[in-house]
């Protein structure tokens, strides 16, 4: 399976003690974000890591070389300037992706607290061609899936609450060549929003070719954002709560 992770955005760094580093760089419980999600998608089985990062971050920051310590042989994208959205900076990943290997998407800033695992083994046994996580919101920061009866995803839309069922970078697909033809065909369409093009609105393509989109679904509390430092401080404290709690349980 090809993983794409990334890491080509710019967080926004609410911390002055943090500096300029991008934000999958900052640190807690000891490691950066970023050795947090490659951490997480480790635990599927024979994976291929393709990264993305600036060019900026690589000559300033050393962000390949870090990379090949926390995940020797992986590839790496370099984005020179800004691009048309993530679903672009996806597509310069292409001549790793566009074959019909396994692809999942995932930000380089968000965790999610459920093995990865068992995501794709759901959307295995669904036999579904791509697949996304949903939790429960309806704030336009997100993306959203709307659902048919059977829970097939039928339509997606980007920072427009169309149902409760926002969607994490999480994305998979069966085959990446059907991600590539599929953005290609979004981008082609003009379906941008306020000139960003963004990943889920690309299912819509694969919805109309009658493909399979299954949807994996996790309370709010297993998603975790870490997109500002805020946010980083805020689940380093809930991850401490967790270890504490059955510490004190057993005291009493």
């Amino acid at each position: 399976m090809n993983i794409l992770i990334l890491g080509a955005g710019r967080g926004i760094k609410d911390n002055q003690d943090s500096g300029d580093y991008p934000i999958y760089l900052s640190e807690f419980q000891g490691e950066t974000v970023l050795e947090h999600v490659i951490s997480s998608c480790s635990k599927l089985d024979d994976v291929n890591f393709i990264f993305s990062f600036r060019e900026d971050d690589i000559k300033h920051f050393h962000v390949d070389e870090i990379t090949q310590i926390i995940a020797p042989g992986s590839q790496i994208v370099t984005v020179s300037g800004s691009t048309g959205g993530a679903a672009c900076t996806a597509l310069l990943a292409t001549e790793f992706v566009d074959n019909t290997e396994e692809l999942l998407i995932v930000g380089s800033n968000e965790i999610l607290g459920v093995n990865p695992l068992d995501i794709i083994s759901h959307f295995h046994e669904a036999k579904a061609d791509a697949g996304v996580v949903a939790f429960p919101s309806v704030h336009p920061r997100y993306s959203y899936v709307r659902l048919d009866n059977d829970g097939w995803v039928i339509e997606a839309a980007e920072k427009r609450p169309i149902t409760r069922n926002a969607t994490a970078a999480f994305h998979w697909f069966a085959h990446g060549n059907d991600y590539v033809r599929s953005t290609m065909a979004m981008i082609r369409k003009g379906a941008d929003v306020e000139g960003t093009f963004y990943i889920s609105p690309a299912l819509n393509e694969l919805v109309l070719e009658q493909k399979k989109i299954a949807s994996y679904h996790i309370p709010l509390n297993q998603y975790h954002p870490l997109k500002v430092d805020r946010q980083i401080q805020m689940y380093e404290t809930s991850l401490a709560g967790q270890i504490l709690s059955p510490n004190l349980e057993s005291n009493q």
